[in-house]
């Protein structure tokens, strides 16, 4: 017993110790004190090519990684040392050419390079480096869950060194901060109409504009690698299997690598070969996904521009983690969302099909047009993404189920207010970290402004967006530059919208008060009265809110009877006035028995309590 209890020491503790929380907060904290101030901003060389060779082991959980890159000085001044960040995860060397390594600071995980002769502007440099995550022993806990069996997942973050002061590795937590005594951490930069370097890089990628990208890559022979781009050879040599993909197009340096026992779902669908990875006993969705991609592909391409790649994949990771993400040609997809969910009830919300679309639109919103890292960047990336994720599901499914998708974004949006810990933004200005904004709030507002600019209108302008900002390096484009144009397109009566959606925070109260009444006609028509109350308030970042005069367009409906299962009725009659704040008679004639009446039946606004829009019907005289 003491042997083998020794022997699981020296794995657990020795081989592989495990660093206490209180040395990853040290290090967040001695990076930031020690570097913030001198280095925020300081011109650093961007990459410009990446090349990768990648030797998956999968059943020893090992990976052993090569780089090479060309670095260009795209900056007008010289620039003598190189700040980079190493990975904490792997084991980085670097090759550095005329550079000569003059610091290491374990800690934070950075190096120090002197260049001579100084880079001059324009100048530019082929580094190499290696990256190596080699297990020993067996631990305590699995902490690399990226390297594994089957369904090895990491970008290329892992295995990448980045250049100049990096944000994301402070720390986070406000309360952990106040303890440190450090700083309230600003969010992101303020957005302005001129903002100068600010616009020079964009949220994405702090080192990097658009690449080009080639990955070998190797793997077990019973598993297939994937990587972005188009697999141009395959062999097999040494018992390994190997593959070289070419990137279509050059991209934002983003990118996954993958390695499982797949089986393929593969079909060309206009030009573009459709795949679909994934784990041999997870086949229920896989014909949804390709018919999401295949919708996507069709209207995108036809509202927004070409599909800039030869391949779309979605490839299925273990449940190590929940999500979906885009990166250029490929969307890696969590098994637990996606590939083992059952939407037995055709009623439900088709999310499956949902979360492809999203993904598949970021190839155009955040991978063609890509925002400054300002504030409103993500509402050109994932509130776009989510509107053309929305029109793909319209055209598949239909508006009923929209609707029900937007009630739940409502109220997902309106309970997350309640939470902010610090100011709620602007759709316009809105934070990279409010997700509830830029999704929830950003469904709504972009469906609200398609009906009500029209989709034309509304996709003249987003296509105009693409169109000049597609694939352009620095200035990146600021929020203004979509909302701009959007105004454009907007009618004189209609500009309050503009204001509403995406200047400020904008809620209305509106509700169906008393009792609606029916009362049938001599020619067995119905006619319906109901009183419903409206009122639009505005609220400022930390939630005081303030109601304002109203003159806005609400549609006001009555509703037949719900069949089984069924929220709502069939729309009888439908009618869109502009209100005034107050209490307001609404009275329609209908032909069928009336069962329900409404005021914004389809959750268009952003109503305080949704749930009160609607009321049944009772028979008066």
């Amino acid at each position: 017993w003491l042997a083998v209890g020794g022997w699981v020491f020296y794995n657990t503790q020795v081989l592989n110790a495990y660093p206490a929380q209180r040395e990853a907060e040290a290090a967040q904290v001695a990076y930031e004190t020690t570097y913030k101030q001198d280095w925020t901003g300081v011109p650093q060389p961007r990459a410009v090519t990446l090349e990768y060779g990648i030797d998956i082991y999968p059943e020893e959980r090992d990976l052993r990684a090569r780089g090479t890159s060309i670095w260009v000085n795209k900056s007008d001044a010289p620039i003598d040392t190189l700040f980079l960040n190493v990975s904490r995860q792997v084991d980085m060397s670097m090759e550095i050419p005329n550079g000569t390594l003059v610091r290491e600071d374990a800690q934070t995980a950075v190096e120090f390079w002197a260049l001579d002769p100084a880079m001059q502007p324009g100048d530019s440099m082929t580094v190499n480096w290696t990256a190596d995550y080699v297990t020993e022993g067996f631990e305590n806990q699995v902490r690399v869950t990226q390297v594994s069996p089957n369904g090895t997942f990491f970008n290329n973050g892992f295995i990448t060194p980045s250049l100049g002061y990096d944000e994301s590795r402070e720390m986070q937590d406000r309360n952990e901060r106040r303890k440190q005594g450090l700083p309230e951490r600003p969010r992101m930069p303020e957005l302005r109409r001129d903002c100068g370097d600010l616009c020079r890089d964009n949220y994405i990628s702090d080192d990097a504009d658009w690449v080009t990208f080639e990955t070998v890559i190797s793997t077990s022979p019973d598993q297939i690698a994937v990587a972005p781009g188009s697999l141009e050879e395959e062999w097999e040599e040494g018992g390994r299997r190997y593959f070289r993909y070419v990137l279509d197009h050059p991209s934002l340096p983003f990118a996954s690598f993958i390695s499982a026992r797949y089986e393929v779902a593969r079909e060309e669908w206009e030009g573009v070969d459709v795949e679909v990875y994934h784990h041999p006993a997870h086949t229920y969705n896989v014909e949804k996904m390709l018919r999401s991609i295949r919708r996507s592909l069709d209207y995108n391409r036809e509202q927004f521009g070409p599909y800039m790649h030869d391949q779309a994949r979605i490839i299925e990771f273990p449940r190590y983690a929940t999500f979906a993400q885009a990166f250029p040609g490929t969307m890696p997809y969590s098994e637990a969302i996606g590939f083992i969910a059952r939407i037995e009830d055709e009623e439900d919300i088709d999310f499956v099909f949902y979360v492809v679309a999203h993904e598949m639109a970021h190839q155009w919103w955040a991978h063609q047009v890509i925002g400054a890292e300002v504030e409103g960047a993500t509402l050109m990336s994932e509130t776009l993404s989510q509107y053309s994720a929305l029109m793909t599901m319209e055209r598949e499914y239909g508006q009923e189920q929209i609707h029900k998708f937007l009630k739940y974004e409502m109220d997902n949006y309106l309970s997350s207010r309640g939470a902010e810990a610090l100011q709620e933004k602007p759709l316009m200005r809105v934070d990279a970290s409010q997700g509830y904004v830029h999704y929830r709030k950003g469904a709504v507002v972009l469906y609200y402004l398609r009906e009500m600019l029209g989709e034309d209108a509304l996709n003249s302008a987003l296509r105009d967006l693409v169109d000049e900002f597609g694939y352009a390096g620095p200035p990146y484009p600021t929020s203004h530059e979509m909302v701009d144009r959007i105004r454009a397109v907007t009618p004189d009566s209609l500009r309050y919208l503009i204001t509403d959606l995406f200047e400020e925070i904008t809620l209305y109260d509106n509700r169906v008060v008393g009792d609606p009444v029916m009362e049938e006609l001599e020619d067995g028509r119905w006619r319906v009265t109901y009183d419903v109350q409206t009122a639009k308030i505005r609220a400022d970042s930390v939630g005081v809110e303030t109601q304002i005069p109203m003159d806005d367009y609400v549609d006001l409906a009555v509703l037949g009877r719900p069949e089984e299962g069924a929220e709502r009725g069939e729309v009888l009659a439908r009618e869109r006035r502009r209100l005034t704040d107050g209490e307001h008679t609404i009275e329609f004639v209908v032909d069928e028995l009336p069962w329900q009446v409404a005021v914004d039946p389809d959750y268009y606004l952003i109503d305080r309590v949704p749930d009160d829009n609607i009321a049944r019907v009772r028979e008066g005289g």
